[in-house]
């Protein structure tokens, strides 16, 4: 199977989109409507995470097993960006989580365990102009309705940000991400159903000995946005 990759910079910093092919995110949904429907056999995952939500659990058993090779790969194409080498490394992924957001809930802004994290969107019930265009937010200079922001330094000291305007055409969009880099989640508002979306943290195997990390894995060279790799997982 293949999926194409895109490397994208922000300042000193790299995170990867990708999409998942549609049969692939339409067994996910399959999954998550089971573990919405059967809450009471899936470890609830609330008091390990920073999210104000009331429905975060463990994944279903099948889409881990569908997960985590491609998050693997991914990962592998992050370190080639991150310390710019074409050296492949095996990941554990000790963390996978679902969320049900439902409308008004928030993440506030965090930063994970391990070293790459990723997330995953699933379901996305709302339109995003509809959002935008709220009274609260369409005479503001930053409208933030159902926004997902990455919250950096850039190279001069001051904080940034950096919105994914994310609308129903990104389900199945895969962002892969240094687990330092924090991140914010804000509130939508017009929707009744839920926001649907799957994240995990991965870790380089302890296998690999003592050998450490090149710098760049923490402080990437800048690099120019590209149109994109095709990898095989």
């Amino acid at each position: 199977m293949q999926i194409d990759v895109t490397p994208i910079k922000l300042d000193q910093f790299l995170y990867l989109e990708s999409k998942l092919p549609d049969e692939v995110l339409e067994q996910i949904k399959e999954d998550a409507e089971h573990v919405f429907n059967n809450q009471e056999k899936f470890e609830n995952y609330n008091k390990k995470l920073a999210g104000n939500l009331v429905k975060e659990f463990d994944v279903h058993k099948r889409t881990r097993e569908v997960l985590e090779p491609i998050v693997q790969t991914l990962a592998n194409e992050c370190y080639k960006h991150f310390a710019e080498t074409e050296e492949t490394h095996v990941w554990e992924v000790p963390d996978i989580w679902i969320n049900f957001q439902k409308k008004y809930e928030h993440n506030p802004i965090h930063k994970h365990t391990g070293d790459l994290s990723f997330v995953l969107w699933v379901k996305i019930p709302y339109d995003l102009e509809e959002e935008l265009k709220l009274e609260n937010a369409v005479n503001s200079n930053n409208p933030s309705n159902s926004l997902f922001n990455f919250v950096y330094t850039d190279v001069w000291g001051r904080i940034a940000a950096h919105p994914l305007q994310l609308d129903q055409s990104c389900e199945g969009k895969i962002a892969m991400f240094p687990a330092f880099l924090n991140h914010i989640v804000y509130p939508f508002h017009t929707s009744d159903d839920y926001r649907i979306s799957i994240s995990g943290n991965l870790v380089m195997s302890k296998n690999l000995g003592q050998r450490p990390k090149p710098s760049g894995f923490y402080t990437p060279k800048p690099k120019q946005q590209s149109s994109g790799n095709l990898i095989t997982y």
